[in-house]
């Protein structure tokens, strides 16, 4: 196995842990692990942080909550966005909960769990700045007391979702969250009323309520420009190997487009990653690696499943382990310094890692 991400679940543990004894007494604490846990694997971590206390797992589809089903998780499991009329069957045999934002979703659950003498678990969102989905402040009241006359349906939560909680001075947050406090205390039957994800459980204590929804920081990464209030470890390592070395003399143009030429005899090791692995191609001559615990510079177009590295005259050897994110011999690259150079996120640098990449868990 030449190339590999390897995850930490004692780390997943070890942030929940910390990011709960942050909370007030008596918050609940949803992990997020859509995306595959951010690319962590969802049903590995689903059980991690059943083990460290997490109350609640939250997913983005149908198709990610069955997955946890069928591995045996039995945690309860809410559906952040609406989904097809035509599977409210499956969210209710599967005792999955349910976000709904239009009364077209609302019937067919009802209709359902009238069919099976089984309630079907619903929580409403609203959308108070976000722009995506959700019902409007103005229409929410209106919409969950129809919504709550409905047969079979079990209202038990309602939430919002923050668009810039990273900025702990920003007033759009507190501007939403005004929104949503005017809405839930209209509804205090509503055991479940929660608005905070990973930035907001950091900054913005007042919106805790009674749940947090906490994604990114379970896997050891901070919200962008985030202050660090919370010691966190990160889970993941992204690993390959160097499989060829070969030394080459100056002016050796390399890879795709010749983008950069050797300036001076030196040697080049291959790795066995590219961008079919999550190994951006805007990586390709700024990215840089770690090898013996010294870092090297990618060189030339990082390609679909081979990157080019200049070790230069120093001791490296076919078989050598290469770190591409995560620490080794003390020398590190962090999710933080690759999502700079390609101009992003850490979410989408750990995201992007595919499927053809085996996780290997510690």
């Amino acid at each position: 196995m030449n190339t590999y991400a390897e995850i930490s679940l004692e780390a997943i543990k070890h942030n929940i842990a910390a990011i709960k004894k942050f909370l007030a007494q008596g918050v609940r604490f949803m992990a997020v692990v859509k995306a595959n846990a951010y690319g962590h694997g969802a049903v590995a971590v689903a059980r991690a942080a059943g083990e460290a206390g997490a109350d609640y797992l939250g997913v983005a589809n149908l198709k990610e909550a069955l997955e946890l089903r069928e591995a045996g998780i039995l945690s309860p499991i809410l559906i952040l966005t609406e989904s097809p009329t035509s599977v409210a069957d499956e969210v209710i045999q599967h005792g999955l909960t349910q976000t709904i934002y239009s009364f077209s979703e609302a019937k067919a659950l009802s209709d359902e769990a009238q069919k099976r003498h089984k309630p079907a678990r619903i929580h409403v969102k609203i959308d108070t700045g976000m722009g995506r989905v959700g019902i409007a402040p103005s229409d929410a009241i209106a919409f969950m007391t129809k919504v709550s006359s409905l047969p079979g349906l079990e209202l038990e939560g309602v939430f919002t979702h923050f668009a810039k909680a990273e900025d702990p001075e920003d007033n759009f947050t507190k501007e939403q969250f005004e929104k949503f406090r005017q809405i839930i205390t209209r509804v205090p039957q509503v055991p479940l009323k929660h608005s905070a994800n990973s930035a907001a459980a950091l900054f913005h204590k007042e919106t805790h309520l009674d749940m947090v929804r906490v994604g990114l920081m379970i896997y050891g990464l901070y919200p962008q420009n985030a202050r660090r209030l919370i010691e966190l470890k990160p889970a993941l390592s992204f690993k390959s190997r160097v499989t060829y070395l070969k030394r080459v003399p100056a002016g050796t143009p390399l890879s795709y487009g010749s983008t950069f030429v050797t300036p001076a005899e030196t040697s080049i090791a291959t790795i066995p990653v590219g961008y079919a692995d999550g190994y951006s191609r805007r990586l390709s001559d700024r990215g840089q690696v770690v090898i013996r615990g010294k870092r090297f510079p990618v060189v030339g177009r990082v390609t679909m499943d081979l990157t080019l590295i200049n070790v230069g005259d120093s001791k490296v050897e076919v078989g050598d382990e290469v770190a591409l994110i995560g620490e080794q011999n003390g020398q590190g690259i962090s999710a933080d310094e690759i999502a700079s150079l390609e101009d992003t996120i850490s979410y989408e640098v750990v995201c992007s890692i595919g499927k053809r990449v085996p996780r290997v868990y510690k």
